[in-house]
């Protein structure tokens, strides 16, 4: 298989990850950054850094093709992949693509009751059923259900930063912080760099990627 049928997966699991958020934001979400691991449902493994500051997250990614970096602007909606590598950027607006159509309505983060973190998302249903003490931090265990396809999500959401730190998914996917850090991360973290020329996003997930 070659890297650019296997990189797909890869893109698909970042952009969701990012996108998942919404499911288990509360009132005053707390700035951190962390290491994260995430598998998705074929088994296949990303390991990068996670960086929220509140209305804005990255999470830098290591590949097969090299390092990837996607930042997402939660007040406006928008995703921007950066590959630094290529010196390019690609920008995906909440949607326009099948993957962005499938996120959560987060436009208004402040108004999610911290008793209730789907009580904005028409098409799910959460129970919270425990404590648990996960990576060394405090958490409420909470089942996400999907109204449509019966699909469940179990969510272990941090009770000081009011954030999913581990997911586990009925399809196997799942999602882990670790070596959480409170507090805000560097502004510049959340910029494009100056001289990166923007990509076609329709190509890319054509499977037309640029060269390295």
């Amino acid at each position: 298989m070659n890297h650019r049928t296997r990189k797909k997966p890869i893109v698909v699991l970042a952009v969701l990850i990012v996108l998942s958020f919404g499911m288990a934001a509360q009132v005053g979400p707390t700035p951190f950054s962390a290491d994260l691991t995430a598998k998705d449902k074929g088994g296949q493994t990303m390991n990068g850094k996670f960086y929220f500051s509140g209305e804005k997250l990255r999470i830098d990614m290591n590949t097969e093709r090299g390092n990837m970096i996607m930042v997402h602007n939660i007040p406006e909606k928008v995703t921007y992949m950066i590959m630094p590598q290529q010196k390019m950027y690609m920008e995906m607006h909440a949607g326009q693509s099948p993957m962005m159509k499938r996120a959560p309505d987060i436009r208004n983060l402040k108004s999610f009751d911290p008793n209730n973190p789907c009580a904005s998302l028409t098409d799910t249903t959460c129970e919270k059923v425990g404590s648990e003490t996960v990576n060394g931090r405090s958490t409420d265990k909470w089942i996400f259900t999907d109204k449509k396809t019966g699909e469940k999500t179990t969510a272990w959401v941090d009770k000081k930063l009011h954030f999913p730190i581990k997911t586990l998914s009925q399809d196997g996917s799942e999602m882990d912080f670790t070596n959480i850090q409170e507090g805000a991360p560097d502004s510049s973290l959340y910029e494009i760099p100056a001289g990166y020329r923007k990509l076609d996003m329709g190509a890319m997930m054509g499977g037309h990627m640029p060269p390295q």
